[in-house]
């Protein structure tokens, strides 16, 4: 095993993510209570589009006892963090009320730059894991599809016009969502929802939340919740824990290309895909579609193991 950790022989990765900037590097190694040593690694992340953030510098990456020196493999594991601590802040977007313990595992800001990049996260987790490409898998050999029976044939409507009521413009926590409850306190219902409108593009934002199926039935309420309106916004905001949560009645007449552009649903006949718009920072932070269990806890107390 390889334990020459003098400054010369450090090994240095650095990798991108979106917006994130990663470095990850070899920073020594410390003996296991059990015989053997663990190697460690230091990091740093750092994120240009974040005002005011400082990078954030970590050393509680290690290996397993007698692992080699190996800095793409930690560069693996500080992706798979930041990718856990992303799946928590989708959650709690969904669930105002959990407190994911992954939340956690950096800093505020590092956490919701994760989720805004958590696409990137996952390719980069690929290239992590497959340097020279993924492998191929060569299909196995099955029987041809059955023809559509006329069950299926009937699903081919596709899902009726509107999908729920209400669709989310924004929402907002801590820090934001309290700024905005204070705003509510003292100027009333229509400040604070003109002040949280500038987050609502318009079609852009309406697409964004078909895409991410970011509508409701009715109004999301938790214990604590309450409600203002005003014409067709609804705010739902918690004042003790500064959840702000801003939604917009769906319009009565269906967007173009509803549903296969939105759903997923396609029409046997089309020739072919539409593809899905960018979005744009406020539509994600709107919240894409959250699981409806919170995700498992991946951190150790003692560090990130390998």
């Amino acid at each position: 095993m390889n334990n020459d950790t003098s400054p010369s022989t450090r090994r240095l990765v650095t990798r991108q993510a979106g917006s994130l900037s990663l470095a990850l590097w070899h920073d020594g190694a410390a003996p296991d209570e059990h015989g053997g040593y663990r190697q460690l690694y230091a990091y740093r992340i750092a994120d240009a589009t974040v005002p005011g953030s400082v990078p954030h510098d970590g050393r509680d990456i290690h290996s397993g006892v007698g692992a080699d020196v190996d800095v793409v493999t930690g560069m693996g594991t500080l992706v798979t963090f930041l990718s856990a601590a992303a799946d928590a802040y989708r959650y709690q977007m969904s669930n105002p009320v959990s407190a994911p313990e992954n939340l956690n595992l950096f800093p505020a800001w590092v956490v919701e730059a994760a989720y805004l990049n958590s696409d990137e996260l996952a390719m980069l987790a690929l290239e992590l894991e497959h340097p020279n490409g993924p492998a191929v898998v060569e299909p196995a050999t099955v029987e041809a599809p059955p023809i559509a029976s006329p069950v299926q044939e009937v699903a081919d409507d596709g899902p009726a016009w509107p999908p729920g009521r209400y669709y989310t413009v924004v929402f907002l926590q801590d820090e934001e969502g309290h700024a905005v409850v204070d705003l509510l306190d003292e100027h009333g219902v229509e400040a604070a929802i003109e002040h949280l409108a500038q987050w609502d593009f318009g079609s852009e934002t309406l697409e964004a939340a078909l895409f991410n199926e970011d509508y409701h039935a009715e109004v999301p309420t938790y214990q604590g919740t309450r409600e203002a309106r005003s014409d067709s916004y609804v705010l739902s905001y918690q004042p003790g824990l500064g959840t702000v949560h801003l939604l917009r009645e769906l319009p009565t007449e269906s967007p173009a290309g509803w549903p296969d552009r939105y759903t997923g649903f396609r029409n046997p006949a089309a020739n072919a895909l539409a593809e899905r718009p960018p979005q744009t920072a406020a539509s994600e932070r709107a919240g894409r579609h959250a699981p409806h269990s919170e995700p498992p806890q991946t951190r150790p107390d003692d560090g990130l193991s390998l």
